[in-house]
């Protein structure tokens, strides 16, 4: 069984660096995936050559806040039910501003991403996480949390509804998404925000191939496909990291193997490691925890 873990690279130095690393593989830590800009992906590799991990680089993938995108391209954002821009009116929390999977240019920058990253000759992978729709429903025990009770979707939280997706939607099924009564019940729509996300990760795989590096993703737990559209079963990568944080979702560990064993169900070749929520998961516990994924059939947990 892997064991691997998401680390931010951010203000670490060569000391900090040597200690980390020197921590992780004590630990048995086999991939260490690092977010951060490529100056200081690059910087951590200059270290990590005496270990034994791999060093994958963790992006958020269709989530974007950098203001020059924000100001020269607001088109490349999602568009809600109610018309507004999540650039403009982020849902939940203000760093949820939504690039537009569907659209053209959106796929192009972020294949020039992915390839400017795969050009970092070390580097093992390229880890995509933010992979989805904003949440059209969050998990239960969240939602308290924005004094929400959420009980269907509704359509400030319900995305896209740009001109892009609008006139390819129409395009397929001769009906524009506005004009239908009851979108979230319309299972072409439901599909067709499915594959838009399916369809850029076909896109950042095959790049991230061309390179011979691991193409991987952190993603939801099954019951949480439909609420973020991200039928991941579907996307042949290397690897699936779901994000089984059971303390979300009101649940105790033997969820974690339940959600590990359908998630392993659906998939062929790809290899599912199950990601746990160290916050919510007290230190004698955690071998408990990692014995309830290996239970469901996991590769690996992180």
């Amino acid at each position: 069984m892997q064991y691997s873990i998401w680390m931010n690279s951010k203000n670490r130095y060569r000391d900090d660096w040597k200690k980390d690393f020197t921590k992780l593989q004590k630990a048995g830590i086999s991939n260490v995936f690092l977010s951060g800009s490529i100056e200081e992906i690059e910087n951590a590799l200059k270290f990590s050559d005496e270990f034994n991990h791999k060093i994958h680089t963790w992006i958020f993938t269709m989530i974007c806040n950098d203001e020059e995108i924000i100001k020269h391209h607001p088109d490349w954002f999602t568009v809600n039910g109610l018309g507004e821009r999540s650039c403009y009116k982020p849902q939940y929390v203000g760093y949820y501003k939504w690039l537009c999977p569907t659209h053209p240019e959106v796929q192009e920058y972020l294949q020039k991403r992915v390839e400017k990253l795969c050009e970092i000759s070390e580097l093992a992978g390229v880890h995509l996480d933010y992979i989805r729709y904003c949440d059209v429903i969050l998990p239960e025990a969240l939602q308290p949390n924005y004094n929400l009770v959420q009980t269907r979707e509704e359509p400030q939280f319900d995305y896209c509804y740009c001109q892009h997706c609008r006139t390819a939607f129409k395009k397929q099924n001769s009906i524009d998404p506005v004009d239908l009564v009851n979108p979230s019940e319309n299972l072409k729509w439901m599909q067709f925000r499915f594959d838009s996300i399916s369809n850029i990760v076909r896109i950042l795989k095959d790049k991230i191939h061309h390179y011979n590096k691991k193409a991987t993703a952190a993603v939801f737990p099954t019951i949480m496909q439909k609420n973020v559209r991200q039928q991941w079963h579907k996307w042949n990568l290397d690897a699936v990291y779901p994000m089984l944080y059971h303390s979300c979702y009101d649940e105790d560990f033997n969820w974690i193997e339940e959600e590990t064993r359908k998630g392993k169900s659906l998939l062929k070749s790809t290899k599912l490691h199950s990601g746990l929520y160290i916050p919510a998961i007290k230190p004698d516990d955690l071998r408990l925890a990692i014995d309830t994924a290996r239970n469901g059939g996991a590769d690996g947990v992180s």
